[in-house]
Formats: structure tokens, sequence, C-alpha cells
């Protein structure tokens, strides 16, 4: 193969070849890039990246940016950024095996990370209140689920040890029962306490 090694000066052969070493580098550094959701997979989101250049991005299957305790409802359409970890996730993550290494960086499009991001068009609410909501409301439970509370647009329940308490439309509702209208046994006139609930 031809080369110009010994026509080029040393000067500018080295310069270019370090010029070309640090050009490789950063094409292989993650960056921050805007996205929106395709698809819902439990805690992992597969995101479409939202920019226009002269590279398409493949849509990829990354972690959101959430815990355990908290999962927002994310939904097919939200807009955020993906931003890359310096390690590898994969094995955290469970996408993939493996523990990190530190003196191996990741390829740029192989540690992201979904991190959602606030719009003008978000409803108003109150400013001075923790917001929770959802499309089909809200659950909070303990992690066995024997104490769960559920808020849905059409009703409230509340739920443990085999009780519950439901208010909707209807009224309140305790273990099946209407408590507006419910009845009592053993009723008899005079000072005597009432029976239970029939």
């Amino acid at each position: 193969m031809a080369s110009n090694a010994q026509t080029t000066p040393f000067a500018r052969g080295i310069v270019n070849y370090t010029r070309s070493e640090i050009d490789a580098q950063i094409q292989q550094l993650g960056q921050a890039l805007p996205v929106s959701v395709v698809a819902v997979n439990n805690a992992m989101v597969t995101v479409n990246f939202e920019l226009n250049g002269p590279i398409t991005f493949p849509q990829i299957e990354v972690p959101q940016a959430i815990s355990r305790y908290a999962r927002p409802p994310t939904q097919v359409g939200d807009k955020g950024f993906v931003m890359s970890a310096d390690a590898y996730l994969d094995g955290i993550t469970g996408l993939g095996t493996g523990t990190a290494t530190y003196n191996q960086l990741p390829p740029n499009l192989s540690a992201l990370v979904f991190f959602p991001l606030a719009n003008t068009s978000f409803p108003t609410v109150d400013a001075n209140a923790y917001n929770i909501t959802g499309p089909n409301g809200c659950v909070i439970q303990d992690d066995s689920g024997a104490s769960v509370i559920t808020l849905t647009p059409s009703s409230i329940t509340l739920s443990c040890g085999g009780h519950s308490i439901v208010i909707n439309s209807s009224g309140v509702i305790i273990d099946g029962k209407t408590f507006l209208t419910h009845q009592h046994g053993g009723v008899q006139s005079g000072g005597s306490n009432t029976g239970n609930v029939v």
C-alpha cells in the first residue's frame, strides 16, 4: 500500500494522527439527547431520538431514572432526554449481565438512562402540594400488597386485613355495606345497644 510517510513532515503527521485519535474518542462519548417514549415495558422504555441531522439513531430500550419504590405511569408519547452513564449499566438494570469496569468506557448509546422533562402543557396544580397523578389514578401499597389505597377517576378504596372502605358515586361502602342506608339488628326500645350492621 502506498504511503506518504516519507514526504509528510513529522510535525504535521503527528498532529493529524493525534487529532484523528481525539476525534475517534469523542465519538465514543455518550451524549444527552432529546427523546420521546415509543413503548413502555415495566420500568424500561423504548425511546425515539427527537433530533434532525446527518445521523439517524435507532430506537433503543433504556432504563428510566426512577426508584423501585416510586414508579410514575410513563406513557407512550412522554418526552424527556437520555443521559449517558460513565460505565456499563446493563448488569444492574437487568437489561444484560456482567459487571461494569471503570477502565473501559461503554459505547455511546449503550449506557443511556431516560429522564422525563416538564412541559408547559402540563395541567396546573397546587405548587405547594406534592401532586401524584396518573391516567388510571394512583395506587399506594406496602411491598406485600396487604394494605392498599387505590384512587381511580370513579372511586377511592382503602383495604387492609380483609376489610375495605370504598367511596364512590353510590356513597360510602364499608365491608360491602352501604354506610348511610345500613340497618342494625337487635334494635329494642330503651337503653340497649343495637346489634351489628345487617
